[in-house]
């Protein structure tokens, strides 16, 4: 399996507040806080809530 570095992104989902850096293919992959699953029309945010796109 190839994994693009370029299209790939991290979140941490902690009560901590914890951080950290992955790199790939010796690129530092970016932090967001959320993401938006393309398919199901949802969105996961860094606090652990979703929502839904109707």
């Amino acid at each position: 399996m190839e994994v693009s570095s370029e299209k790939s992104k991290i979140m941490f989902n902690s009560i901590s507040n914890i951080s950290g850096d992955i790199t790939m293919n010796s690129v530092k992959l970016e932090k967001v806080t959320g993401f938006k699953y393309r398919y199901m029309g949802a969105t996961l945010s860094k606090n652990g809530t979703s929502t839904v796109a109707v």
